[in-house]
Order: C-alpha cells, then structure tokens, then sequence
C-alpha cells in the first residue's frame, strides 16, 4: 500500500515540477494568446485567417477557440507535437482550458 501511495505522490510531484516550466507568450509580442480547440480547429482557423474571412466575418474564427489567455500564463502540455502542442492552462481566470497551440507559443521557463 506505501509503495503505491509513493509512486503516486512521486507522479504528482513531478507532474507539478513539469507543470511549471512552460508558459504562453503571444507571436510577435502580441499580450494575448489564442488556445484553439484542437489541431483541426487551428489549421481552419489560419485558413480562414489566410482568406481574410476574419475581417469580414470574425465570428467563423472565434467560434474555433478554446480560450484567450494573458501572454505569459502557465500551461501543462498534454500532447507535445511538433508545430503544435496540445496544452491545458494552469494559471489565472482560464484555468481548465484545453486546446492547441503553435509550437514557438510555448516557453520554459
């Protein structure tokens, strides 16, 4: 029964050191990040972004996001790829949000 509770006390420990190495930063020095809703959501949203649809009907993009958070505000990654991550929000008001960003978006610490 002790070496059970230890390994899981020894699994929330160094989920929570993880945890805290890594945080958001909007591109291009932007304050605010956008988590969208997964990777599919992300990729139709830079599409419609890319055919200006955000301009003339800013709705279709929003309604592909998760959240907005505050530049600098800590996740957890859920699933690290490659150009994109899947992270949950640990910090502020977002807390919970789950969802999926560019890659050079997420900083350690």
């Amino acid at each position: 029964m002790f070496k059970k509770f230890a390994t899981v006390a020894f699994v929330l420990a160094a989920s929570s050191a993880h945890a805290a190495d890594f945080k958001v930063y909007g591109l291009g020095g932007s304050d605010t990040v956008f988590v969208w809703k997964n990777k599919a959501s992300h990729d139709e949203a830079l599409d419609l972004i890319s055919a200006n649809v955000h301009k003339s009907n800013p709705a279709l993009v929003m309604r592909l996001l998760s959240c907005i958070v505050p530049s600098g505000t800590g996740v957890i990654i859920t699933d690290m790829g490659f150009a994109t991550h899947d992270i949950m929000v640990i910090d502020g008001e977002k807390a919970g949000c789950r969802g999926n960003i560019p890659a050079e978006a997420l900083k350690s610490n």
